[in-house]
């Protein structure tokens, strides 16, 4: 493809990635730290670790030994078959829908809980408060995502702890799928100050503010993707022949209707795409190679605003003139958890059994 953006000669990261730099081969910053981060990983032992702690929960539920965040893609359909499958637990799959699930998605986690015979819950908030938080989130921090980022771990606690479910075990792989830290951060205390003038506390309590008691010594999360290896290739290759999934990695659609939307109005903010450095990390990774990866981003990522954008806009109550200012926009603006305490629940949190 051509290409006029100066990139890492390794991935595909742009030079207008934050706080990028390149060394003398044109291998970039994010490379280097990845290779110190995830070069190496003792994966037996990490597995070993995964099968203690699975052997702490299995029956300690009311009903079910843990509980799998399920939106029918490949992480977490891949999380859900192997928590049932290979670590013999009884699992209960949780399925969120925010109002933007695709309807054939819908449909893969219905047929996939049908296959494996697991319980398959699904939790739809009211769409009407939920396109006024997004509102909210776009007018003030210039992106709608970052609603999500609270409610969604909020509903799966709160629904694991209605089932008295104590172990959530997710499918997000930190490798693959992390954002860039400096442009993309949210917790609770920045949510409500991104909220408060807009929403009363007791509006968002139930869906937005699950007890962080409870969370730090009622319901224990774990995600998959950092005790076994997360490779793409057997994982497609196990869910087409376990689950008749239908996909693989060259396979390009949305699970959330939103994610055109989302990708064009982060680039508008940060001047790159979120693709870019999705893509850049399965090329780190050695998932997919980075000509398919460029060749992947020049197809997905908007560079005009996706078709039905003005009738997305439109559903949340507002228009195009939302996006005035949107580059000087950010979640930054809004005070956040002090990052020490942050630090120290989080270490606690993976400390408790």
């Amino acid at each position: 493809m051509s290409d006029e953006k100066t990139r890492c000669t390794r991935c595909i990261l742009p030079a207008d990635y934050p706080n990028v730099s390149f060394d003398a081969d044109g291998v970039c910053r994010v490379c280097r730290e990845h290779d110190v981060r995830y070069g190496s990983i003792d994966w037996e032992a990490r597995e070993r670790t995964l099968g203690r702690i699975l052997d702490r929960y299995r029956g300690r539920g009311l009903k079910y030994d843990c509980m799998v965040p399920f939106s029918g893609g490949k992480d977490s359909t891949f999380t859900l078959w192997t928590i049932k499958n290979r670590y013999g637990m009884n699992p209960l799959a949780f399925n969120f829908d925010n109002g933007f699930l695709d309807s054939d998605a819908l449909s893969v986690v219905k047929k996939s809980c049908r296959k494996l015979g697991v319980d398959l819950y699904t939790y739809t908030p009211d769409t009407g408060l939920l396109n006024r938080v997004y509102r909210r989130a776009l007018e003030q921090t210039g992106e709608f995502c970052s609603a999500c980022v609270v409610l969604m771990p909020t509903a799966i606690f709160r629904a694991a702890d209605i089932h008295g479910i104590r172990l959530i075990v997710a499918g997000f792989s930190d490798e693959l799928e992390a954002p860039p830290r400096e442009t993309s951060y949210m917790d609770r205390t920045c949510f409500w100050n991104i909220m408060k003038g807009g929403f009363s506390r007791k509006e968002l309590k139930w869906d937005f503010f699950f007890p962080s008691w409870k969370r730090m010594f009622g319901v224990k999360q774990i995600n998959l993707p950092d005790y076994i290896r997360w490779d793409l290739p057997m994982i497609y290759e196990t869910l087409n022949r376990e689950l008749d999934f239908g996909r693989s990695m060259a396979s390009v659609r949305y699970d959330c209707l939103g994610t055109p939307h989302s990708s064009y109005l982060f680039s508008r903010r940060t001047g790159f795409g979120k693709y870019e450095y999705l893509y850049s990390n399965m090329v780190r990774a050695g998932v997919i190679s980075r000509e398919e990866a460029l060749r992947i981003v020049a197809e997905r990522e908007p560079k005009e605003p996706p078709e039905g954008f003005d009738d997305f806009l439109a559903g949340m109550g507002t228009d195009r003139s939302i996006l005035d200012g949107i580059e000087k926009k950010s979640v930054f603006n809004f005070r956040t958890r002090p990052g020490l305490i942050r630090n120290i629940a989080i270490r606690i949190r993976e400390m408790l059994p």
